[in-house]
């Protein structure tokens, strides 16, 4: 057994109510599952913006 899971026993053991508390773990652990499914983003070796930054910094003209 993993010290993860030695930790997670502990907290459940402990708890006042240990059936929630496994519960809470399971709902916390359920995403990663999901995230794991769906399968991460392709590798980029540089950053890039996800929204053009027009919409968020107005454009100014210079006056003459």
């Amino acid at each position: 057994m993993g010290a993860d899971a030695v930790l997670v026993n502990t907290a459940i053991a402990i708890a006042s109510d240990p059936v929630r508390m496994a519960q809470a773990f399971k709902k916390a652990i359920e995403p990663a599952g999901k995230r794991r499914d769906i399968g991460l983003g392709e590798k980029q070796w540089t950053a890039s913006a996800t929204s053009p930054l027009t919409a968020f910094f107005p454009v100014r003209r210079k006056s003459d």
